[in-house]
């Protein structure tokens, strides 16, 4: 989606936040596309494989990337709600002092996080501006990044550079699932495959990577045409060559 793909480039959106944007908008669309839609943590968290702090989390990072709104339930019995496109009128704006001390820009559910945390806050700090020194920014992003997944560039020398903020969210994927790659060389042949299916385009290589974080597959497929198209709806046509790939990623 257009809006998932601008707020990644202002925002540096982690794995998890795209998985639970993908399952929000796959929530929003078993119900017909209502303005507002409700969906309970437990389900989400089921969905995803991710504990409720992890949930929290992430949910806050889409919050401030503008990228969905959200009413909590007024007790555990009553389900959150969510809007891919209505303000809900009793929420908080995400500048308000919480005092008549000094305002403090602070998000709404957690504390401002120091400076080497998760990237899931981030997007507090972005706005939807990015600032003059965003290719600074952005260099900092992808060495926190590389120093989360215990690797450095020269251990992915063999990465293009338009190649490797897709395939670092890959990785970053792939440690969340707990399916570490076994070997540099298994790591390689991950990245050749990837070249290979997107037709070296790195466009192509971005959607891919999309594709199996939002069907919450463990390897790299094809790009199906409806995905290109903006239906996520799967086929079910799988061939041969399909079903070998899968195998080598497991």
């Amino acid at each position: 989606m257009e809006q998932m793909r601008r707020a990644r480039r202002r925002n540096r959106l982690t794995a998890t936040e795209q998985a639970l944007f993908y399952e929000l908008v796959a929530v929003c669309n078993s119900e017909g596309w209502e303005d507002v839609f409700s969906c309970s943590n437990i389900e989400l968290c089921c969905s995803l494989n991710i504990d409720e702090k992890t949930l929290v989390r992430a949910r806050l990072s889409l919050i401030n990337a503008g990228l969905v709104y959200y009413k909590s339930g007024k007790s555990r019995r009553v389900v959150g709600l969510y809007s891919f496109s209505k303000k809900f009128k009793d929420e908080s704006p995400k500048k308000k002092p919480t005092t008549g001390k000094n305002t403090v820009d602070v998000p709404t559910e957690k504390p401002t996080k120091k400076k080497g945390d998760p990237p899931a806050d981030a997007p507090t700090n972005m706005g939807a501006n990015q600032p003059a020194d965003a290719p600074d920014y952005i260099k900092t992003k992808t060495e926190t990044k590389l120093k989360e997944l215990s690797l450095s560039l020269d251990e992915l020398s063999f990465i293009s550079f338009e190649f490797l903020d897709v395939f670092l969210l890959w990785l970053e994927y792939k440690k969340e699932r707990r399916e570490k790659y076994k070997s540099d060389r298994s790591v390689k042949a991950c990245y050749d495959k990837l070249v290979r299916l997107s037709g070296n385009d790195a466009n192509v290589a971005n959607e891919i990577v999309n594709q199996s974080i939002a069907n919450n597959w463990a390897g790299l497929f094809e790009l199906k045409n409806n995905c290109r198209n903006g239906n996520k709806e799967q086929t079910n046509d799988v061939d041969q060559t399909t079903i070998i790939i899968r195998k080598a990623d497991i």
